[in-house]
């Protein structure tokens, strides 16, 4: 079980392993009570979606759909 209060370095990890894995209740609560706290993390969790964003549309840009 995850703490309540996580670090930026589990905040960081938690946001890169929730691209690859669906994260329990617990963790995401965590998540988001830091993300709430941490404009750094929060950047950081926007950037990653921004580039799994442009990375889904360089797939179909270049799969030439």
């Amino acid at each position: 079980m995850i703490k309540p209060m996580i670090t930026c370095r589990d905040a960081t990890r938690l946001t890169l392993q929730a691209e690859d894995r669906s994260l329990p209740l617990a963790e995401r609560l965590a998540l988001r009570l830091h993300h709430r706290m941490c404009s750094n993390c929060r950047r950081f969790a926007r950037q990653v979606e921004l580039m799994r964003q442009a990375s889904a549309r360089w797939r179909q840009y270049s799969s030439g759909d």
